[in-house]
């Protein structure tokens, strides 16, 4: 009887021997993939020397005044200043006093006697701390009988202008109701200041003094206010100790100034903020109506610039000027709430925050794991992508970061993986109906995809209904849940299966006994 060898069948070799770099890069989806890793991790981290952060942080801690005064004298040092326009100048300077500005409120992730590893995140004023104010927009008959729309956007422009003038960063300026506007101001360390700015009209009228039929003088509206300024800027006298405003008119506005200084030669001018003459006494008040002289005008002035003296102290100047720089209010404004919150508070909330977020994030992580095995960590890996894609995505718009906007976030972190879980269990019925682990992962895709499509435009829906009707708090949890469904749908579509598909394939990957090499 004779015996047939039988034919030795090759080995099979094991999924890490299958396992190939070039058809890592062949696939357009882990090539993105990787891009994006890349991407998130060199924005949202940052790596620093200790006496940097260090230096950055005591500048943070000067008053805004002197701040800018340090900052202006280091631009002064820096090579090539000499080259540099004005408006380089001053993209460096807001630059520097963003970085000294936020360099207490950096989020630090590791740190050693030299080296500090970070993350800079906008954080809102509930995290931070700082001021909050209620304003309400008072009407002004006859010229504004009532406030509408239209009077409210023209009112957030001046004032969102003005509150950038303070040097304040991440601020926010937005509409509640139908007259008032929030005012948040995070980190700054003179709330008064800041009221003082904003609520004030600053209405600047030249006038002309007039003989009323009785011989009494008064001062006449000339129709020329500081609306048509261009450009106006503190400057001290040669004497020292006291300030100016130098300012400039807009080419109209250059034009109605030499007229009526060509009119008015020898005779007086004055020069009125909101009513008031800009001439102060001695203890910073303005000089009384009745006593105020006004400025005599000794030649026309045909260049269209001029100063406002009046005895001002820098301070007084430099608030004068930013007022003028950013506008008169169209109507007047009554601050009708304020709240402070402390940065001890905020540091708390930071901490409590991130404890909860990574609790959270661990939790499901480890749930995928019991529940799915290397599946579920594959899955865990596409959520760390996630998360550092998400948060990514918040520095570079940037988005202010509140606590209900880290609420938002946590939520789409458990919608992200939601999405997994669809996948997962469509595959694995794919698996049981006998088909190969490609193909079965391929359709386990392809039929979760409308699902979770269906799940997350709801979910956007929801969002969009929440940002347009909510108020300050509601939107930034509809934002930030937002933008994180949206993500969500590429980790999930994209991420997990570039990296399922990278998984050295083995009998049992679902919990399913399966071949590896069946037809496809």
């Amino acid at each position: 009887m004779q015996h047939t060898k039988s034919a030795k069948k090759p080995p099979q070799k094991s999924g890490l021997q299958n396992f190939s770099w070039k058809k890592v890069f062949s696939d357009w989806k882990a090539i993105i993939v990787i891009i994006v890793f890349v991407w998130s991790s060199f924005t949202l981290f940052q790596l620093d020397k200790q006496k940097d952060i260090k230096e950055w942080r005591e500048l943070g801690n000067l008053p805004v005044f002197i701040l800018k005064q340090e900052i202006s004298k280091r631009i002064e040092k820096l090579p090539n200043v000499s080259k540099m326009d004005r408006y380089e100048k001053d993209e460096i300077r807001k630059q520097m006093l963003e970085r000294a500005q936020s360099a207490n409120s950096l989020q630090i992730i590791w740190q050693n006697k030299r080296w500090v590893l970070y993350t800079n995140l906008k954080l809102g004023l509930d995290l931070r701390g700082g001021s909050q104010l209620l304003l309400q927009a008072l009407p002004a008959p006859p010229l504004v009988p009532i406030i509408n729309s239209d009077i409210m956007k023209n009112v957030l422009v001046v004032i969102d202008n003005r509150i950038n003038s303070l040097g304040v960063s991440e601020t926010l300026v937005q509409l509640t109701g139908k007259d008032r506007l929030i005012v948040e101001l995070p980190g700054i360390k003179d709330p008064q200041q800041a009221k003082d700015r904003i609520g004030t009209t600053a209405l600047l009228e030249f006038k002309e003094l007039a003989f009323a039929d009785e011989g009494r003088t008064y001062w006449k509206d000339t129709g020329l206010t500081g609306a048509e300024f261009k450009h106006a800027q503190a400057n001290p006298t040669v004497a020292g100790g006291i300030w100016r405003v130098s300012f400039e008119f807009k080419p109209e506005g250059a034009s109605k100034f030499a007229a009526l200084t060509q009119r008015l030669v020898n005779r007086q001018i004055g020069i009125f903020l909101d009513g008031q003459p800009t001439d102060r006494q001695p203890d910073g008040t303005p000089v009384p109506v009745d006593k105020y002289h006004g400025v005599t005008v000794k030649e026309p002035i045909l260049g269209g610039t001029g100063e406002i003296t009046g005895s001002f102290s820098r301070d007084q100047a430099v608030d004068l000027a930013s007022k003028l720089n950013a506008g008169a209010l169209p109507v007047p404004i009554k601050i009708i709430e304020e709240r402070s919150v402390g940065a001890t508070l905020g540091q708390d909330s930071i901490e409590k925050s991130l404890i909860a977020g990574i609790v959270g994030i661990t939790m499901v992580m480890l749930f995928m794991i019991l529940v799915y095995g290397l599946p579920g960590l594959v899955a865990d890996c596409a959520l760390i992508l996630y998360t550092l894609f998400t948060l990514a995505i918040f520095k570079t718009i940037p988005v202010t970061l509140t606590l209900a906007g880290i609420a938002g976030f946590i939520l789409s972190v458990g919608m992200a993986v939601d999405a997994n879980i669809l996948i997962f269990e469509r595959t694995k019925e794919e698996l049981k109906a006998g088909k190969s682990l490609y193909m079965a992962i391929e359709n386990g895709f392809s039929r979760a995809f409308t699902s979770i499509l269906d799940s997350n435009i709801n979910s956007l829906i929801a969002c969009t209904v929440l940002y347009s009707l909510g108020t300050a708090i509601v939107r930034g949890f509809a934002f930030t849940l937002a933008i994180g469904v949206v993500v969500s749908m590429f980790t999930a579509i994209t991420a997990t299966r570039t990296l399922l598909h990278l998984v050295p394939k083995y009998d049992g990957l679902f919990g399913q006994r399966n071949k590896v090499g069946g037809a496809k």
